[in-house]
């Protein structure tokens, strides 16, 4: 693959190929088994078996066969970042921190709605309340709504960001139509899981440590909680 030149800017993509996206797949997962690999790289079985398999003989992927998953090694994550810079060149970074920036309050409403999906009053929702569970699948969809802007100017900056706006939309049809695992359910595909992934691809592509956004999350929470001054608490 050749890189362009130094310095280059453009807001076409660089790079679109299956090197990269299995090994972009590979980085935002961390380790999964191929079929969900290829729910976030776009490329059919053969096609993602095929690059692991090169992936492995250089070094920057492994094989648990017991398990049948693929995990990015140290020097994948190295390759990576070095692919990633030339991906999201500075004009299209510009954009991506737009549309992450109206990402983050969505983000704090989206995982606050799945933690009470998964606890109610401090123990597992087992989900025999119906009307408990039909408001927070409503309250998901109007969140989904208000989101969807955002997803499409991401989408807008890179083709793998309308992914996950597709991905969403049949997490959230499914759990409409009745599979309660669609919302926060592990390994499923569910809201839950790729709107993380989302999150972790922007966190990617944008250099920002998951650190560093809790803390300043954590900030402005103290900051919006802190009684006017001179007010007593």
């Amino acid at each position: 693959m050749t890189a362009p030149p130094s310095g280059t800017d453009t807001e076409a993509p660089i790079m679109d190929t299956c090197h990269f996206d299995v090994l972009h797949a590979l980085a935002v997962k961390g380790m999964a088994p191929p079929a969900a690999l290829a729910a976030g790289s776009r490329h059919d079985r053969a096609e993602l078996l095929a690059e692991l398999e090169r992936l492995r003989a250089a070094g920057l992927a492994s094989h648990l066969e017991r398990r049948d998953v693929w995990r990015i090694t140290r020097e994948g994550r190295d390759r990576h970042a070095e692919l990633l810079a030339h991906d999201v060149p500075p004009g299209v970074r510009d954009r991506l921190r737009r549309g992450y920036d109206r990402f983050l309050p969505v983000n704090l409403r989206v995982k606050d709605a799945c933690t009470r999906w998964q606890l109610r009053d401090g123990v597992p929702n087992d989900h025999t309340d119906t009307g408990y569970d039909a408001g927070l699948v409503a309250e998901l969809g109007e969140l989904h709504a208000g989101a969807d802007p955002v997803l499409a100017d991401l989408a807008g900056a890179r083709d793998r960001f309308g992914r996950y706006r597709e991905r969403l939309t049949a997490a959230l049809d499914r759990l409409r139509g009745g599979d309660t695992t669609a919302f926060t359910g592990v390994g499923r595909d569910s809201y839950h899981d790729v709107w993380m992934e989302l999150h972790r691809d922007l966190l990617l592509s944008l250099r920002i440590d998951r650190a560093a956004e809790d803390a300043a999350e954590d900030s402005e929470g103290s900051v919006a909680a802190a009684p006017p001054t001179g007010t007593a608490p």
